[in-house]
C-alpha cells in the first residue's frame, strides 16, 4: 500500500521543472542474477525564491522512497549525504525538505 498515489504526469511535470539536473534524480538498485530492482530513490528540484528583495537558488529534496525490506540497512541516511553532495558540486547549499508525516507541536 502506498500512502501517496502519484500520477505518472504528476511525477513527469515535477521531476523534469526548469533547470532540472538527472544527476539529481538517484536511485539505488539491488542486482542479482535474473533481476534488477529499485530499492531506494531520492530527487532534487531547483527552487528560486525570493527573500527581502533577495534572490535565493535553493533545492527541494523530495520522494525519498526506501524498499520496505532495505529499511534496516541505513540506506535513507545514505540516499540525503550523496543527494547532499550532487547539489553541493552545483555550488547550491540550502534546500527545503518535504515529509508526509505530521510534525508534532509544542
Amino acid at each position: 500500500m502506498f500512502r501517496f498515489d502519484y500520477s505518472r504526469e504528476f511525477l513527469q511535470w515535477h521531476l523534469t521543472a526548469p533547470g532540472y539536473l538527472k544527476k539529481w534524480h538517484l536511485s539505488v538498485f539491488h542486482k542479482t542474477d535474473n533481476s534488477n530492482k529499485m530499492v531506494g530513490f531520492i530527487s532534487a528540484t531547483p527552487v528560486h525564491i525570493i527573500v527581502a528583495e533577495k534572490k535565493i537558488t535553493l533545492v527541494e529534496i523530495n520522494f525519498l522512497c526506501v524498499s520496505d525490506k532495505y529499511r534496516t540497512k541505513r540506506l535513507a541516511p545514505v540516499l540525503i549525504k550523496e543527494i547532499t553532495r550532487r547539489v553541493n558540486l552545483e555550488n547550491i547549499w540550502q534546500a527545503v525538505y518535504t515529509s508526509g508525516t505530521l510534525l508534532p507541536r509544542p
